[in-house]
């Protein structure tokens, strides 16, 4: 009766449970919120760059399209939420273990802690949940922990999962080397916010130096409009703001990839 009911629990768990960190799902919240912004930069390039209508309305529909091919800031952004929820499942797991507890009892007490702290709906509370509800029918933790950190895509997750079962195998100081595991962890993104906060101003002043070409052409166009007119009537004017759009492109692409500094 205990069997059953562990497998029924695995298999609820399963079901609300991410299979790949590197595939994802936009939600209609994302993808409202994507579509407003590709939809703004539409209706600036429109305007600003071509004056026309007729080109805006056949762009527009694309703003519900092209977040699909941006799901790697989605991906960055639940991955580095994943990694500072097991950075505190680690230090959760290392007083357990400490004060002697088995490391799958040390895993059932983490996920009820963890539970208060980020809530049942947390990534690792329900990954934490899922690996218990296995350990209950009999399947290796080592195999179970693998598995999780595979799926996930994140190094330092991969790295730890490794010596962890290299350790419970061998009869390895797992306390010290979970205490060992959170050290780097948080070295790390003590960097990362380090580095946030030094370049923040620097790409407040990207977003608006983003703008900028937009917010001068338009001005130009309200205040001196014959001047620009045969940049959008004739084809060569067609072709050199088609270039200058193509430029402001890699520009914007070149000042991203400058301020994106990987720890």
């Amino acid at each position: 009766m205990e069997q059953i009911s562990s497998n029924v629990e695995h298999l609820k768990i399963k079901e609300n449970l991410i299979s790949d960190y590197d595939v994802y799902y936009l939600s209609m919240e994302d993808l409202i919120t994507s579509a407003l912004n590709v939809a703004l930069y539409i209706v600036l390039i429109c305007v600003a760059f071509y004056d026309s209508k007729v080109l805006l309305i056949l762009l527009l529909p694309l703003s519900f399209v092209i977040p699909f091919f941006e799901k790697n800031m989605f991906i960055k952004k639940r991955k580095d939420k994943l990694l500072n929820e097991f950075k505190d499942f680690l230090r959760v797991l290392k007083t357990f273990l400490e004060a002697s507890y088995s490391v799958e009892n040390a895993f059932v007490l983490s996920a009820k802690e963890l539970s208060m702290l980020h809530g049942n709906d947390s990534m690792i509370v329900k990954e934490i949940k899922s690996m218990v509800s296995q350990i209950k029918i009999n399947k290796p933790i080592d195999v179970v922990f693998k598995k999780f950190a595979m799926k996930t895509h994140i190094e330092d997750i991969i790295d730890f999962s490794e010596v962890f079962i290299i350790s419970k195998l061998h009869g390895g100081n797992i306390s010290k080397i979970i205490g060992n595991t959170i050290n780097v962890i948080n070295d790390k993104i003590e960097v990362k916010i380090e580095i946030d906060t030094v370049t923040a101003s620097k790409r407040y002043e990207q977003k608006l130096m983003n703008l900028l070409p937009f917010l001068i052409i338009i001005y130009m166009n309200i205040s001196s409009a014959s001047f620009l007119r045969p940049l959008y009537i004739t084809v060569t004017g067609r072709l050199l703001m088609t270039f200058a759009l193509v430029v402001y492109y890699f520009s914007v692409k070149i000042s991203k990839k400058i301020l994106e500094i990987e720890v």
